[in-house]
């Protein structure tokens, strides 16, 4: 039997980060939200997702990670930089790299209003619909 395959997605705001496990059919494997703790580096919030991660592939060792999608404030999905966010005190940080140093696996980084768009149409209300509105509100 073929190990589950299964990507991690984060959605960092401004006071909580969510982020999740989940199968190429939308099947959440598992999620949490937690504190950003956005006066403190963006490392810090990093090695706590990278903390329960590996805790969670720890107990479910027939899932492989594949791959790593971040929506968050200020994204360049270009550069895999997170732009001086305002309501974070991380300046310019490269959020790629910092997951790409502890997982060798594709990572992206993408605004995180559109990565909600990109979910409801994929997955969500919006799954059969050409064009639609999403609002988003946070931090």
């Amino acid at each position: 039997m073929t190990n589950h395959q299964v990507v991690l997605g984060i959605d960092i705001g401004g006071t909580n980060t969510v982020y999740g496990l989940v199968c190429k059919d939308g099947k959440v494997y598992g999620n949490k939200k937690i504190d950003t703790n956005g006066s403190l580096p963006a490392s810090d919030l990093v090695n706590r997702i990278v903390l329960d991660i590996e805790k969670f592939f720890t107990i479910n060792q027939k899932m492989d990670l594949i791959g790593i999608g971040i929506g968050a404030p200020n994204a360049n999905y270009l550069t895999g930089i997170i732009e001086n966010p305002p309501n974070l005190k991380w300046g310019d940080v490269n959020i790629v790299e910092l997951f790409k140093e502890r997982y060798n696996i594709d990572t992206l980084l993408t605004n995180d209003a559109n990565a909600a768009a990109l979910g409801e149409k994929h997955f969500g209300i919006a799954k059969n619909m050409d064009d639609f509105v999403l609002v988003t509100l946070g931090t």
